[in-house]
This record gives structure tokens, sequence and C-alpha cells, in this order.
């Protein structure tokens, strides 16, 4: 409940929300009861989210044989093929007739 109170207190414009609400509420029964069973539900909800038991990850267990046995022999690889290099130039687009344009 501390962090809800500042967090009222660094956003003053759902601090007056809220304090609108609650005169409403205090005008009107059907509102107060609506706003009641909104705090009832909000309030239910933040409790069940403390219940909650995130499951740790499982632990994956690596294959031993895979440090026994010997790295494969390395081939020789050729070099790809080179390819063609892109030409640096560029060219403009002629805008005939543009010049009129604002």
């Amino acid at each position: 409940m501390e962090s809800f109170a500042k967090n009222l207190i660094k956003r003053p414009l759902q601090l007056l929300a809220w304090s609108l609400a609650l005169f409403v509420a205090s005008q009107s029964f059907i509102v107060a009861m609506f706003f009641s069973a909104v705090v009832f539900f909000y309030l239910k909800e933040k409790a069940t989210q403390g219940k909650k038991v995130v499951p740790a990850a499982p632990k994956v267990a690596t294959p031993e044989n895979a440090a026994d046995s010997k790295p494969a022999a390395v081939e020789p690889t050729t070099p790809p093929e080179k390819q063609y290099a892109r030409s640096a130039v560029v060219t403009p687009i002629r805008r005939t007739g543009t010049h009129d344009r604002s």
C-alpha cells in the first residue's frame, strides 16, 4: 500500500482522478457499489499474484560422450568465388519540368 500512495503523490492527475471517484462514490450508492466491486477485484487479483509460484528452469544435462570424442579431421576449404564489386557511382535522376514547383 505504501507504493500505491507514493505513486499517487508522484502523479497528481491520478490522485485527482481517485479523489473525484471517491467523491462521486460518496454521493451515490450505485457508484459506491461499483467502486467497491472494482477495488475488491483489484485487491483479490493482487493477492493471488503473490501466491503464484514461478517454476524454475529445468536443468539440462549435456552429453558426456561429446567431450570424449575426438574432433573430426579438418578438410581444407576452398575460398568462395569472388562476387563482382558493386559500383559506387550513383547517377542522379533527372527531374525535368520541376523547377517551377514550390
